[in-house]
């Protein structure tokens, strides 16, 4: 069906159906209701609102930004160039017309005039002053109108900065959360220094590339620019969010695995490097073969993307994953995307609320879809075997 649900929530759903109904079995319903942490489970119907609305929010103020900036910036400016270019091919053709009207006299006297003002036109001491036709009188005007334009001055200016704060963003996250439980030896000061040359690598080699991209239209160059930036934001949030989704995935299998080992119920299980591998290599299989769907919905159905909109709604995604584990806010990563993808459609003005119907419903439907699937298969596992 394509609908972007939250794992951990289905993973949670599993779990709790599964508890629920192996107390049933086992006579002891009311002590396995009393086991569930219902105030989690409460939290997790509150993300439900929170992590939209949190993604939606940043994502309307980030992308507001980005496109009053340097979107219609850009848009303006390669309107007026295009203005521009249009009266310089008008003031060639006309002058080419009044050049043939001349007499042979006239035109030789013209030439010569025409031939010292491009050797004049280009010293470096140039006074237009001194031109002699009108051709290269009207012409000096024309490429002042294109000089005060500074079509590039919104890439050089605010791109950088964006790039640079998005790159610490992403920077933050996998250190803070990615990288979290790697045991790196990073001190707190170090993890800070980290994120700050981050930060300034970043700001000088977008600065650099905008500067190489003069010779390119401005549509192109924003386009280059904001999909090379969106392809780490991407990365970024893919990291992180894939980290969380294995933990949660292969939590229950590696605590099934550790009492078959132990016999007992351990607070820390280890969990097999063979066993992250093969449930690694399964995310990447289901989204291979089956996430197009949901690549479909989130990257085209919902609202129309562009490299700088997608890059928005990432970094959006990726600073409020951020901001709510450090201020340990419930919130589902999918649910924060899925918020700022509709953030951009709102500054755009083409959301496609009908879709948000059926994708709220499955939000709400998947803990309970989860926990009566896994109670039914406990139920039928434990009467065939």
């Amino acid at each position: 069906m394509g609908y972007p649900v939250s794992t951990t929530h289905s993973i949670i759903g599993g779990i709790v159906g599964a508890a629920i109904a192996l107390g049933m079995v086992s006579g002891q319903g009311g002590a396995a209701l009393r086991m569930v942490q219902w105030d989690q489970i409460g939290q997790i119907v509150v993300s439900w609102v929170l992590s939209p609305v949190l993604g939606g929010l940043v994502s309307y103020l980030l992308y507001g930004v980005i496109k009053r900036h340097i979107l219609l910036y850009n848009e303006q400016a390669e309107r007026r160039l295009t203005e521009i270019k249009k009266e310089r091919i008008a003031h060639r053709e006309r002058h080419k017309a009044a050049f043939d009207r001349l007499t042979e006299i006239q035109q030789i006297a013209y030439t010569g005039a025409l031939a010292r003002d491009a050797v004049a036109a280009n010293r470096k001491d140039f006074d237009p002053d001194e031109l002699e036709s009108d051709y290269y009188r009207e012409l000096h005007e024309i490429d002042a109108k294109t000089s005060s334009v500074d079509a590039f001055r919104a890439l050089q200016n605010w791109v950088p900065l964006v790039a640079a704060a998005g790159s610490m963003i992403i920077v933050a996250m996998l250190l803070f959360k990615g990288f979290k439980h790697m045991h790196l030896g990073l001190t707190t000061m170090n993890n800070y220094f980290i994120i700050a040359m981050v930060g300034a690598a970043v700001w000088m080699a977008t600065f650099i590339f905008a500067k190489t991209l003069r010779g390119e239209s401005l549509s192109r160059s924003t386009f280059l620019m904001f999909s090379w930036m969106q392809v780490f934001t991407a990365s970024g949030f893919a990291f992180s969010h894939g980290s969380n989704d294995i933990a949660n995935a292969i939590g229950p299998f590696a605590a099934i695995l550790d009492v078959l080992r132990t016999g007992a119920i351990e607070g820390n299980a280890a969990v097999p490097a063979a066993a992250m591998v093969t449930f690694g290599v399964a995310l990447c299989a289901g989204l291979w073969f089956i996430g197009r769907r949901v690549i479909a919905t989130v990257g085209h159905n919902l609202t129309t993307m562009h490299p700088a909109s997608g890059f928005a709604a990432e970094l959006s995604a990726a600073g409020v994953v951020m901001g709510a584990t450090v201020l340990g806010l419930p919130v589902s990563s999918t649910h924060i995307l899925i918020g700022a993808v509709l953030g951009v459609g709102i500054v755009n003005r083409s959301t496609n609320w009908g879709l948000m119907k059926p994708i709220v419903l499955a939000w709400v439907i998947t803990l309970p879809s989860a926990a009566i699937l896994a109670s039914v298969g406990l139920v039928a596992l434990r009467a065939i075997f």
